[in-house]
């Protein structure tokens, strides 16, 4: 790709957008994408990230180009442009190469997807994917992420990317947020760096010690969904015996239930709930209501008609 030479006289930005056009004839239909590559803050984030995109139109017989399709139309911008391939694989990248939700994501990966997402997302080698599959928790796989070099090597990548952009637009990228307040993807501090150190020294990271660790964990989880299925079970019950037992004193006072119904949520009962269907008499329910043994039914609970 040919590239303009930097000067100093470049103008400094802010930002810097570059856009490329390019007709083509795909399936026997002529096409015409523009591409917008993009270093920014548009979203107010506290940090600049790139963005590659693509508008696609399509041209019909009367010679007019109507929009196909548009978004991160990855495979399609690299078939047309493989000169941009730098660009879409820093896609929602931060200015500094690391990827969106480097740490959270990446973990989630590591121990969920196949190891080609993993090492796609991450823009790792399998020898790295290897090394950072062995992490017993986030904190210690971000800590891997450092001490293999591998945030170290995505500034490299985003380095060259911007110095290209750079090129390709004639302008200067000054970043104006400081270093210390960017709300970058992925940060350590001393005190992280101490602490896992200090952990690898007592052998908290060792083989045997992930791998008791996540055994206790196992078991702790089905503990935890065992007490769970208990108490909501234990729960229903309780609102079963509730039910029942205000049910059998109204039957035992001699009304119908068959247009009762009780809330358990607000502790009341409710006479003529459905309109279909026998009601009971306004004297009846005030005789009731004038006879009700509270002791024998739940604290709190009401009566209403309907």
């Amino acid at each position: 790709m040919k590239t303009n030479t930097i000067s100093k006289e470049m103008r400094e930005v802010n930002v810097l957008r570059y856009g490329a056009t390019k007709i083509y004839v795909d399936n026997g239909e002529t096409l015409r994408m523009q591409v917008k590559i993009q270093l920014d803050d548009e979203c107010k984030n506290g940090v600049y990230s790139w963005s590659v995109t693509a508008d696609i139109y399509i041209k019909k017989r009367s010679g007019s180009y109507y929009y196909f399709k548009g978004g991160c139309c990855h495979e399609e911008i690299l078939k047309q442009f493989p000169e941009f391939k730098k660009f879409v694989d820093l896609h929602l990248c931060d200015c500094y190469g690391a990827p969106m939700y480097a740490v959270e994501n990446g973990y989630y990966f590591l121990n969920k997807e196949p190891k080609e997402k993993v090492i796609s997302y991450l823009r790792i080698t399998e020898e790295e994917y290897n090394a950072l599959h062995g992490a017993g928790d986030k904190s210690y796989f971000k800590f891997l992420l450092y001490t293999l070099s591998i945030v170290a090597r995505w500034k490299e990548e985003a380095d060259t990317a911007i110095k290209e952009l750079e090129a390709l637009t004639g302008c200067k990228w000054v970043n104006p947020y400081e270093y210390d307040k960017e709300r970058k993807h992925i940060s350590i501090t001393e005190e992280e760096v101490s602490d896992i150190n200090n952990k690898i020294e007592t052998g908290y990271y060792t083989p045997e010690a992930i791998t008791a660790r996540k055994e206790e964990a196992r078991k702790n989880a089905i503990e935890k969904k065992r007490n769970e299925i208990i108490s909501r079970c234990a729960s229903a019950v309780r609102k079963a015996e509730t039910e029942r037992n205000v049910l059998l004193y109204i039957i035992d006072s001699g009304l119908s239930v068959d247009n009762v119904i009780y809330y358990d949520h607000t502790n009341k009962v409710v006479f003529n709930w459905l309109d279909y269907k026998d009601k009971i008499s306004q004297g009846d329910f005030v005789d009731f209501l004038n006879n009700v043994d509270y002791s024998k039914l739940p604290e709190g609970i009401t009566f209403e008609i309907k």
